[in-house]
């Protein structure tokens, strides 16, 4: 706009080079170009400026024997005069007051702009579209899809794969946060990974992402840990090549049918998606690709019969499952009983009509008319279309899994609609010990065994009698409750992932094997201890869970511990021990040794405390390794251990929540002018770093090993690294449980020894600078905190023993601060 602008404007002061108001005098006649108005203008205007009928309509520039577009440029525009029948000036600027405003020349606005925006050049008629010849009225993915011609295999040139690593590429829509399908196709990379395969992923029509590397961190922060390298397709055009190429959707399939240069091409069908569409382009088209030739991976039973009977198509079939390490019936937590509304979880993804969302709110208005015993808890959409209810309501928005985990066990009854394939959700719901509501359907009796699911009619006063039913009845819930839990209870992501894995060795005319058998070690996982054997043994039974233990190596060096610690460990075997004197330990240093063990190419540190809160916690910190080769380390995200206080955990929460504002790879250079300005806050992100749960490439480590101190070496290292020029990883699917609930003495000691340490190596002060300002700043957290008592359920001892915690916590900052300075 302001280059169009600026060019308009060249015209206007050109009125200063002719005399009179409505007529022109002989004397200043002249065919000449007043300075003013540029010769581009003219060009720009000439081709559509009827000099013919502006010289009929104003005989005083005739008379006047000026050139008459360079009498519209310079002043006619500014008199109401037309330039051709087809515009209208005065109509223009009181149409568009923004051309008025801006005091723009109309006509060269609306060639240059205002036909390509729409615009009528005069109030009847029809309006003319500008002729561009490499213009794109059409929409541009059905555009791309008739560009691609099918391409065909014969089964005969299939290529049997030889067992082993498989290069597996999917293609896919771009995507947002919080979408079903999108999860389970990441989740189905992040799988096929860890059982050793190597994936690929394109972006096809990248209208939410920028670049690869931005969809790649979401992929991360919001669905799952993947190493696959992230492309967007240009011109729905995979350039690449492997094994198997999978279509995801509709719009996808039609670029891998086209593809080259893969030994199998397949469809990861999730839905019947014809459904999604009234009939029209989207619906026909989408159709169509059930004609390609694609063989068919299948989200349940009623998928695989509706490919092969239906269109007749190579089809396996895989079910969806939940993650049971986030998913269970919480026990701890007391349903109806003690209060006295009833509450429903309602999936509420109003925009997504398959969900029938709709349906379940008529349903709930009518049961609200005849009782008023429950309230409605809605998910999965961050605002709703609407903000009042005839019932008591809430919306939570979109939820990350373990969010949605804790709402599903302070509810009573779930509701999940699916007017074609099943979702995700109601096993998730399931497994929280949800009784669960679903649509009576093909779909849905083709997938649920009777009496796991309450099926209800699709029409609003039956899927309220069938929610009245359950409110109804404490039994039939319970009773619905425990054969949902049975069955789902048989489900789990890796025998889904297995499936999709024997599909595709099938199809590839080979057979699927533990790939990862017969790899080498890839991970180290290097733990100091010291007396903490009730501890330790929470850690190595979770390192035995994970599914990378075949590839990990683990080394404890313990310090002299005398409660039985060593003892154990040593009779591990598949632990490497090594003992060295209480004496001798140093933070720095005793990781230093304990990473010169061994030999696999990374090296992870934990604590004796921090325990891996997930089977895939090793998995997911060699994919991100793999992912970023620029990398020297990584640090992973802390969950609270459930039973501290629910302040503590919100400290951890909102602490590692908000690295996620980051890219989850940075350097120096990620912000090259922030780190030349010394940014204090920005410098604090880049040296931050916890090697209660980290890992670092071994090559970097030969070369910038641990600094030898007595406290923070992982933060002193990190800073190092990134003053090198070194890149650092935030990896928040890499968890672990770490917190620690301290008391008075423990908390003063940790605060002294931070204070001091920040101070020496970064020169931050933590703390006020006398004991005036330190008594002010204990007295209003003290303030803050009993305000904020009654949210947190605490007592009067907690509350008195948190009043505590709070001074000691300030005075020791303080204190730290003072002796670091005195050193000075």
């Amino acid at each position: 706009m302001r280059a169009i602008m600026k060019r308009i404007r060249r015209a206007k002061s050109a009125i200063a080079a002719l005399s009179g108001k409505s007529g022109i005098s002989r004397a200043s006649s002249s065919r000449q170009i007043p300075s003013a108005v540029s010769a581009d203008d003219i060009r720009t205007v000439s081709p559509y400026f009827d000099v013919r009928f502006y010289l009929a309509r104003n005989p005083d520039v005739e008379a006047a024997g000026v050139d008459p577009v360079t009498h519209y440029l310079s002043r006619g525009w500014q008199e109401g005069r037309d330039p051709s029948p087809d515009f209208s000036t005065r109509y223009y600027l009181n149409a568009y007051p923004d051309i008025a405003e801006y005091n723009l020349s109309p006509f060269i606005h609306y060639i240059i702009a205002g036909k390509k925006e729409g615009r009528r050049g005069q109030p009847d008629g029809a309006i003319p579209l500008a002729y561009s010849k490499h213009a794109a009225s059409a929409d541009a993915q059905l555009r791309t899809i008739s560009s691609l011609r099918q391409v065909v295999t014969p089964p005969s040139l299939i290529a049997p794969k030889s067992s082993g690593q498989l290069s597996i590429h999917w293609v896919i829509p771009d995507f947002t946060r919080g979408g079903g399908g999108h999860m389970t196709i990441f989740r189905m990379v992040h799988l096929l990974e860890a059982l050793g395969h190597k994936c690929t992923i394109w972006i096809l029509d990248n209208v939410f992402h920028a670049t690869a590397a931005e969809a790649y961190d979401d992929i991360v922060k919001y669905f799952q840990c993947v190493g696959a390298e992230v492309k967007i397709a240009e011109k729905g055009i995979v350039d690449g090549s492997g094994d198997a190429l999978i279509a995801t959707g509709w719009n996808t399939a039609f670029t891998v049918a086209a593809a080259q240069n893969f030994n199998a091409k397949f469809y990861f069908v999730q839905d019947h998606e014809p459904e999604f569409y009234a009939t029209g382009a989207e619906s026909i088209l989408a159709r169509r690709t059930y004609e390609l030739d694609l063989a068919c991976i299948c989200a349940g039973k009623w998928l695989q019969n509706l490919m092969s009977d239906k269109y007749n198509r190579w089809s396996r079939s895989f079910d969806l499952a939940y993650d049971p390490e986030i998913y269970f019936d919480d026990k701890s937590v007391v349903r109806v009983g003690d209060r006295e509304k009833i509450k429903i979880a309602v999936y509420s993804r109003s925009f997504t009509t398959r969900r029938c969302v709709n349906m379940a709110l008529v349903a709930l208005e009518l049961l609200a008319e005849e009782r008023d015993d429950f309230e409605v808890h809605f998910f999965g959409q961050e605002q709703l279309p609407f903000n009042e209810a005839n019932y008591q309501a809430w919306n939570h928005g979109i939820l990350d899994s373990r969010a949605l985990a804790a709402l599903y066990n302070q509810c009573d009854v779930g509701i999940c609609f699916s007017a074609t394939n099943y979702s995700l959700v109601p096993q998730e719901m399931m497994a929280c010990g949800l009784p669960v509501i679903e649509l009576d359907g093909d779909s849905t009796r083709a997938i649920f065994p009777p009496d796991v699911v309450t099926l209800a009619d699709p029409l609003p006063s039956a899927i309220k009698d069938a929610v009245a039913e359950l409110l109804e009845s404490p039994i039939k819930r319970e009773q619905q409750s425990i054969r949902a839990l049975e069955w789902v209870g048989h489900l789990r992501w890796e025998k889904s992932a297995q499936a999709v894995e024997d599909a595709i060795y099938e199809r590839l005319g080979a057979s699927a094997v533990d790939v990862n058998r017969a790899m080498k070690s890839v991970l180290d996982v290097v733990i100091p201890t010291f007396n903490g054997l009730s501890e330790v043994k929470k850690v190595i039974d979770a390192l035995r869970d994970q599914t990378l233990y075949s590839r990990m190596k683990i080394y404890c060096v313990d310090s002299s511990s005398n409660d039985g610690t060593a003892e154990w460990l040593a009779q591990q075997d598949d632990i490497i021990l090594h003992s060295i004197p209480q004496s001798e330990f140093q933070h720095g240093r005793t990781r230093n040794l304990g990473a010169s063990l061994g030999t696999s190419p990374y090296i992870a540190f934990l604590t004796q405390d921090a325990i891996p809160a997930t089977t895939y916690w090793a998995n997911d910190v060699y994919q991100m390794m793999e992912h970023f080769p620029s990398a020297a380390g990584l640090f992973g995200r802390h969950l609270p251990y459930p039973d501290h206080p629910t302040y503590i955990q919100d400290e951890i929460t909102n602490h590692f929540e908000g690295f996620e504002k980051y890219p989850l790879i940075v350097s120096k250079f990620t912000n090259a002018e922030k780190w030349e300005s010394g940014d204090k806050g920005w410098r604090q992100i880049l040296h931050f770093y916890s090697d209660n749960n980290s890992c670092m490439r071994r090559s970097i480590w030969r070369e910038m090993p641990y600094p030898e101190v007595d406290y923070g070496e992982d933060q002193v290292w990190a800073q190092s690294i990134i003053e090198a020029g070194h890149s650092k990883i935030y990896a928040p699917t890499a968890t672990v449980y770490h917190s620690h609930d301290f008391d008075e003495i423990e908390t003063y000691k940790r605060a002294s020894t931070e204070s001091y340490f920040f101070y020496k190596h970064f020169g931050y002060e933590l703390a006020a600078s006398n004991e005036e300002e330190v008594r002010r700043v204990i007295d209003n957290e003290q303030k803050a905190f009993q305000n904020s008592a009654a949210l947190y359920g605490l007592d009067a001892k907690e509350r008195e023993m948190r009043r505590l915690v709070i001074s000691a916590k300030h005075r020791g900052l303080y204190e730290g601060l003072m002796k670091a300075k005195a050193t000075e």
